[in-house]
């Protein structure tokens, strides 16, 4: 009898594992069978919106099946998040969204509600290159000439940024680690925030986007960028200004619920990588001054998992817990 009950319960197991099968190649048949709903944790008309509002429209076209662009904002991006998290394990609500919510609220945010655990990191989008600016009437003309400086005239330097946390505030306090000295952060809501004073010269500083230098005028001292970019070819990184490297958490991509079946997977995956290399979506990311960037599931979540280390560490040494 005891023989009979396990060769029951084999068959059961046999049994449970041909049904998934059956069920990931359904699942691969069939999706996507109805709309697709693009979760987008930032308010519409951000420049991450718009191209999420084109890629949405050409993953539609890709997978034959409609794209609505949801946006579910605040709490620091953690609202769209969830909602990803909560929802069903089936390939229908994506998040596209920069990596803020899986990289560094975890680390911030007691109780949040989902860890990194919790998604999938499908396919990097994205990558959005900040810099170190000064306004036009600085009388800094490099990244040099700011260290001399505040490490001559500890905290008398002031710089604006995004907010507490945020990956431009992150990627600062390492440059300013890395170099030694104190520079003053100042928190705004949002770049747009800040700009008027950065242009103004009432900042001394500020955390910018490449998009914020060209289209105001400003000077960027460094880049946080692997290589120079073709469009500011006279801007050096970061890194040979021996300030780096460091963990610019300012790129996004596709998140899916864990759970999710393999096959819906690699479908996303798949379409994600046709649309980053479509001319539409890359026109749109060149007028925010982002550059499409593709990267796989296995190099994306490789990224992020380095980066987590990184911010962690920096933000239990800043002490910006809550």
């Amino acid at each position: 009898m005891a023989f009979q009950g396990r060769r029951h319960i084999g068959r059961l197991a046999l049994l449970g594992a041909f049904l998934g099968l059956v069920g990931d190649a359904a699942a691969q048949e069939t999706f996507p069978s109805r709309p697709l709903q693009i979760v987008m944790p930032l308010p519409p008309g951000s420049g991450t919106d718009l191209m999420a509002r084109v890629f949405a429209t050409e993953l539609g076209t890709i997978l034959g099946q409609r794209a609505v662009v949801n946006n579910r904002t605040g709490a620091s991006l953690t609202i769209g998040m969830q909602a990803v998290v909560n929802a069903p394990p089936d390939g229908y609500m994506i998040a596209f969204s920069p990596v803020t919510p899986i990289v560094i609220q975890p680390h911030r945010v007691r109780n949040l509600g989902y860890s990194k655990e919790s998604v999938i990191p499908v396919c990097q989008t994205f990558d959005n290159i900040f810099h170190i600016a000064v306004p036009q009437s600085s009388p800094f003309r490099d990244l040099r000439s700011v260290i001399e400086f505040a490490r001559a005239n500890p905290g008398k330097l002031r710089y604006g940024h995004t907010g507490p946390a945020s990956g431009p505030h992150l990627l600062a306090a390492q440059v300013w680690r890395n170099a030694g000295v104190e520079v003053v952060d100042i928190p705004y809501r949002g770049e747009a925030d800040f700009a008027t004073n950065l242009v103004s010269g009432t900042l001394d500083m500020g955390i910018a986007t490449t998009f914020l230098i060209q289209t105001q005028g400003l000077r960027s001292l460094g880049a946080a960028s692997s290589e120079r970019l073709p469009t500011m070819p006279d801007v050096p990184t970061l890194t040979e200004l021996g300030l780096g490297p460091v963990a610019s958490v300012t790129y996004g991509g596709l998140f899916l619920r864990t759970g999710t079946p393999e096959p819906v997977v690699a479908r996303v995956e798949e379409a994600c990588r046709e649309v980053v290399a479509s001319h539409a979506y890359g026109e749109v990311a060149e007028k925010q001054a982002v550059r499409a960037t593709y990267l796989g599931r296995t190099a994306f979540a490789a990224r992020m998992e380095a980066d987590d280390k990184v911010v962690g560490e920096l933000i239990r040494t800043l002490g910006l817990t809550e």
